[in-house]
């Protein structure tokens, strides 16, 4: 269980006043002028998100924002993230305990309804990408992914449709399950309806017989935090990780585009799509026979590798290390794809 300063604490120490609704809160987002409340606040998770800029993360993401403003902050520079730190530490803010949701604890098993939806919504995203999202395809075409893998994986992005698009369905309990799900957010306030991806790519997480187990939404802006988004009223799910049976050997990779990399190279690769690691996917990977853990070149990702390694220590563990690059991607786009396509075949052997 992880400790950081009390988010609810710091936020009422810059002003934000968060009014409480079973657990989660709501106030005026201090990043832009409002009159009614999109800022969302989750205290268990220790997570905030704003609905009209789509950006979120945790303390230290807030507390950056506000240091250096919204569309400078970056996590991932090591001066700001220090200088952040040193704000909190010397504010002496009272440590929170983060405490997975309940919810991971155990996988539930989805309904019928939810996995139609599921493929519903799916299709609506894919669609928007092939034919409308010229912004989102240039994006992923320009990390090397081809337009046969967006087909094939169902890639695609959220641009806000997905309300009218859920209308046309014939059943209103259906319509709904998009909120249970977390597909669509209802503003306590005034009653609007959000669309919880929207300005993402997203990443549908399809099992062997071709059902939608979840949808995965990663950052087009790469300022945008957090980088991935997943849906908070289905279970966490390894981007992946059901497409191949028990017995086949397989990669974990931090990054999803460096599990998209590694599939385009003809290796089997999954991404539970950040660091963290849910305890039903724990056991889950657990039952793999042959597992390979391989890490970006940076600190972080090596962490969380060694994390890994702990809870399921059959697990190869392999650090990554690009020749100058961050990650298996990277290179590829960088140095060529027979280049990258070599090292990790390096790395793997």
């Amino acid at each position: 269980m992880d400790k950081k300063p009390d988010l609810l604490e710091v936020l009422r120490a810059y002003g934000v006043e968060v009014e409480s609704r079973g657990g989660r809160g709501n106030a005026l987002c201090p990043f832009h002028d409002e009159n009614n409340p999109s800022f969302s606040v989750d205290p268990n998770t220790g997570l905030w998100f704003c609905f009209h800029n789509h950006i979120g993360g945790d303390v230290y993401d807030f507390v950056g924002a506000m240091k250096f403003g919204l569309d400078n902050w970056d996590s991932r520079n090591k001066i700001m993230f220090k200088e952040v730190v040193t704000i909190l530490e010397e504010k002496n803010f009272k440590q929170q305990k983060i405490s997975p949701q309940r919810k991971e604890d155990k996988k539930k098993e989805l309904s019928q309804n939810v996995l139609y939806l599921l493929g519903h919504v799916t299709e609506i995203y894919h669609q928007n990408l092939l034919l409308e999202e010229e912004k989102a395809m240039s994006y992923l075409k320009g990390r090397g992914v081809t337009e046969e893998f967006i087909r094939k994986y169902k890639i695609g992005c959220a641009n806000g449709n997905l309300n009218v698009m859920l209308s046309i369905l014939p059943n209103e309990v259906r319509r709904e399950l998009a909120v249970e799900a977390g597909l669509i957010y209802i503003n306590t306030g005034d009653g609007r309806r959000w669309e919880f991806m929207k300005g993402r790519i997203t990443f549908p997480d399809i099992d062997r017989d071709g059902r939608v187990l979840s949808i995965i939404g990663r950052s087009l802006d790469p300022k945008q935090n957090p980088k991935y988004l997943t849906l908070n009223g289905l279970p966490k799910v390894i981007w992946g990780l059901h497409r191949f049976n028990q017995s086949q050997p397989l990669v974990v990779h931090e990054s999803i585009m460096d599990a998209c990399t590694a599939l385009l190279m003809g290796v089997p690769s999954c991404s539970p799509c950040g660091t963290g690691i849910a305890r039903h996917l724990v056991e889950e990977l657990k039952k793999r026979k042959t597992l390979t853990f391989l890490s970006q070149d940076d600190e972080p990702s090596k962490r969380a590798l060694e994390r890994w390694k702990e809870k399921i220590p059959h697990g190869r563990m392999i650090v990554g290390s690009y020749k100058g690059h961050k990650d298996l991607n990277e290179m590829a786009v960088k140095e060529g794809w027979d280049v990258a396509k070599t090292r990790l075949y390096e790395l793997l052997e």
